[in-house]
């Protein structure tokens, strides 16, 4: 299983570099695509924070970030005004275009389907287990 964890690891790490594009760091483009695809409900720093099991701090300073940068607005939030609703901006969206998880998704797109049917339900199992394992849940 060595072989396959360094395949898993390698892709890893060129997907996360890749995500080192348009002035961007990779959380930095996390956090435009959530922003992109959450409901408008979920469009906080704290539901992002949650989505990726991040402290609000850090994921605060992205937020800022995206906001001095003019990808993301801020909202008032009609349901909690501690915590306002995040919106992309038109130059987010155009960012968005852009976006080097395309990449990704082209490679995904180009597989036979069979074979990608296959790779995300192991994908997906291992991410699962990968979570299990963080939280300690070793017997499961």
């Amino acid at each position: 299983m060595t072989g396959l964890a360094t395949v898993v690891e390698n892709t890893s790490r060129l997907l996360h570099a890749s995500g080192h594009a348009e002035g961007l760091y990779p959380a930095q483009w996390v956090a435009l695509r959530y922003f992109a695809e959450a409901p408008e409900t979920h469009r906080t720093a704290s539901a992002l924070a949650r989505y990726q099991d991040l402290a609000i701090a850090s994921v605060a300073r992205t937020v800022v970030t995206l906001v001095d940068k003019g990808l993301l607005n801020k909202l008032a939030n009609p349901r909690d005004a501690r915590a306002d609703l995040l919106e992309l901006t038109d130059k987010g969206r155009d960012l968005l275009r852009r976006d080097p998880r395309h990449v990704l998704e082209r490679a995904l797109a180009e597989m036979p389907k069979d074979d990608a049917e296959v790779y995300a339900r192991v994908a997906t199992r291992l991410l699962q287990r990968l979570l299990e394992l963080r939280q300690g849940k070793t017997d499961v």
